[in-house]
């Protein structure tokens, strides 16, 4: 009989094992090879978020070393601007005993007159 040899086949393995069987098994090889396609989507997906993860975490840790630059720039201010408080309110009262030495010196020069 010519034709096509796969459809011979087909039809022995129908009438062997059933046509139940068969198209079971038909389905089970469908649902095995869109299983494995979605575990491949699933995968590169999961691939992509690992390196966008990855990425996150150097930014964050960027971020992270940035903000502790800023602190310790922020302490050295701090501790600057302390003793530029410290300097000027030892200038105020220099400048107060100075001004009271001058007004001193202003009336001893009147009454020696």
């Amino acid at each position: 009989m010519p034709g096509v040899p796969w459809v011979d086949t087909f039809s022995r393995l129908v009438v062997q094992v059933g046509f139940p069987v068969v198209v079971a098994a038909v389905l089970l090889w469908y649902l095995l090879t869109k299983f494995q396609a979605n575990v491949d989507v699933i995968t590169m997906r999961m691939q992509g978020n690992a390196e966008a993860l990855l990425t996150f975490v150097n930014e964050m840790e960027t971020q992270t070393s940035e903000l502790k630059m800023q602190t310790q720039e922020l302490k050295a201010q701090t501790g600057s601007m302390a003793e530029q408080s410290k300097l000027m309110h030892q200038i105020a009262k220099d400048s107060e005993t100075l001004v009271g030495l001058r007004k001193q010196e202003l009336e001893w020069m009147r009454s020696h007159k």
